[in-house]
């Protein structure tokens, strides 16, 4: 098992939504007050402590290639990138693959949290039949996140997208072992909300960890912007 804390970063995805905006950029490089999103986004990582980042492209992977000397100044960062895309499934399975880890953490590229990681941190109990810790967050109104059932430590369900009421969402921020992916293979294609978690919530083998603080997803323009405007009141 790898004992480095290591993150991999989801940011190969197309980023339609953001497209009328951002032109050909990927989101991860979307400006934000003189940064990168993903400078702010491993500066916040690495600040609770998470010591190397993998990041797993695809979609304009150049663009990210020519950030990276900037980053390598300050955070240790290796690059994986898919050759297809390979949906969320896929490209987390890949990226444990070529980078020779067991257990990490995998976070999207397009999630910015500021809560408390450092239960993410702690090894999976994987005598106890944990394979996924998931991050989660208070809402207010989850409807356009969809939500997660919680019973005790575990997840127990989920709520569809356009169910408004308050409660638990899913961050986008995991810690997860490769026994979580089963017999799949490394570079086959598969989602890893639908086609991974299911499995594991059936089984009792999904866990939750209430992290607390800010949530932005700014996969869409009218959040992208006002993430831009919460920076720039920092």
């Amino acid at each position: 098992m790898n004992s480095v804390p290591t993150c991999i970063v989801l940011a190969g995805g197309l980023g339609t939504r953001l497209g009328s905006v951002l032109g050909s950029l990927p989101k991860c490089l979307a400006p934000v007050c003189g940064h990168t999103f993903l400078d702010l986004q491993l500066e916040a990582l690495s600040m609770a402590e998470v010591c190397r980042f993998v990041l797993s492209l695809g979609h304009a992977a150049e663009q990210v290639l020519a950030h990276l000397p900037k980053l390598r100044q300050f955070y240790d960062v290796d690059v994986v990138i898919e050759r297809e895309l390979l949906g969320t499934g896929g490209a987390m399975l890949y990226a444990m693959h070529m980078s020779g880890v067991d257990e990490c953490m995998a976070i999207n590229g397009d999630t910015f949290l500021d809560g408390e990681f450092s239960p993410m941190l702690v090894q999976l109990n994987r005598a106890g039949g944990e394979k996924l810790r998931v991050a989660t967050v208070e809402m207010p109104d989850r409807g356009r996140y969809g939500g997660l059932e919680v019973q005790g430590t575990r997840v127990s369900g989920f709520l569809e997208k356009g169910t408004n009421s308050p409660g638990p969402i899913n961050a986008g921020f995991y810690r997860i072992s490769r026994a979580a992916f089963g017999a799949r293979v490394p570079g086959s294609v598969f989602s890893f909300e639908q086609d991974v978690m299911p499995g594991l919530v059936e089984v009792g083998a999904a866990s939750v960890v209430a992290i607390g603080g800010g949530f932005i997803d700014i996969g869409v323009p009218e959040d992208y912007r006002r993430f831009c405007a919460r920076y720039a009141d920092k």
